[in-house]
């Protein structure tokens, strides 16, 4: 990628700066860089703990998701690394056995009292940040259900850095879910069949045929309205995230007669509650974010979109539902 700068009116391409053939000269410049800066880089993460010890393991850095209410663990290189899925693996599979190691490091940096059940596991993910990702890395980074999220960062003349999230070029999932080998692992990963939820086969509801349709025609007019969001299956709810960064913008939970849309923000005073609009943030709940809204009919969609849309301009920072969003292709039947 190209970066230029503005200089009189004249683009100047500017060059990448190595120190000794290197984008950056340690590791920890990285890490002390991005800790330092978490919540610019990355919507709604806070800093937790560095180099924080866990058996034989020791993560570079755990970072708490505010908006998702997940941990998150970052890892950086500044070499060319070949160990990053396995590393990814071995840390996510300490996130799932020992969370109330995680619990209590986070009560303690808070200086208040957490349990288990105050967090979303299936939302925790891995991330890795360095100049240098293989191919292979960043085709085995897409696989579905992998909670593994690449990052790279570059460093330009003038104090410049860039940090971009690694996407795949082609996707050919079916074909790339052939060839893999099965994975043997206790890891349960955070990716669900939609065909099976909506069955109840993960949370034990089985909403009708009315409500399954009106499930369908929410998803796709939001994700026929709102741009760069991808949709992803987890085992109580599924939800939509930027593809950008990964922030989480709603979630749906299907029950038998209606869906419980989340919005999934923390900011108290970007969403102003009413009948349909409910606070949920000093009561338990499934899904992310502290608002939420009951979708029973169509016209609740209709009502739903103007509150999405708001969650999605904060995050991604534009943006806007169609004024015939509701008469779109994406009310009709599945």
């Amino acid at each position: 990628m190209k970066i230029f700068q503005n200089r009189n009116d004249k683009l100047v391409e500017l060059k990448e700066s190595k120190e000794g053939g290197r984008y950056f000269d340690l590791e920890k410049t990285i890490q002390t860089m991005v800790e330092k800066n978490l919540g610019e880089l990355f919507t709604g993460l806070e800093f937790v703990k560095s180099e924080y010890q866990i058996d034989d393991l020791r993560p570079d850095t755990i970072a708490f998701d505010v908006d998702r209410e997940s941990f998150v663990i970052i890892e950086y290189k500044n070499v060319l690394n070949k160990s990053l899925v396995d590393q990814g693996f071995a840390y996510y599979q300490l996130l799932q056995e020992k969370r109330e190691l995680f619990v209590l490091l986070y009560s303690k940096v808070k200086g208040k009292l957490f349990q288990v059940e105050n967090f979303n596991w299936d939302e925790t993910r891995i991330i890795f940040i360095s100049p240098y990702f293989t191919k292979y890395q960043e085709k085995a980074s897409t696989f579905p259900g992998l909670p593994i999220e690449l990052y790279e960062i570059r460093q330009y003349v003038d104090g410049i850095i860039t940090l971009n999230n690694i996407e795949e070029k082609s996707k050919q999932i079916s074909t790339l879910d052939e060839k893999m080998p099965k994975i043997k692992s206790r890891i349960t990963l955070a990716e669900y069949d939609e065909d099976q939820y909506l069955e109840g086969k993960y949370h034990n509801q089985h909403p009708t045929p009315k409500t399954k349709n009106l499930y369908f025609k929410l998803k796709n007019v939001i994700l026929d309205n709102f741009g760069k969001l991808e949709y992803k299956q987890k085992k109580i709810y599924a939800g939509f995230y930027s593809k950008d960064d990964g922030s989480c913008i709603c979630t749906l939970e299907v029950f038998k007669h209606k869906i419980m849309l989340t919005y999934s923000t923390s900011k108290m005073d970007l969403l102003p509650t009413s009948d349909f609009v409910k606070d949920v943030s000093e009561r338990g709940h499934h899904g992310v974010g502290h608002f939420q809204s009951e979708i029973e009919k169509e016209d609740d969609i209709k009502k739903a979109l103007p509150v999405i849309q708001k969650v999605y301009v904060d995050k991604i920072g534009y943006g806007a539902f169609q004024s015939d969003a509701f008469q779109s292709d994406s009310f009709q039947s599945r």
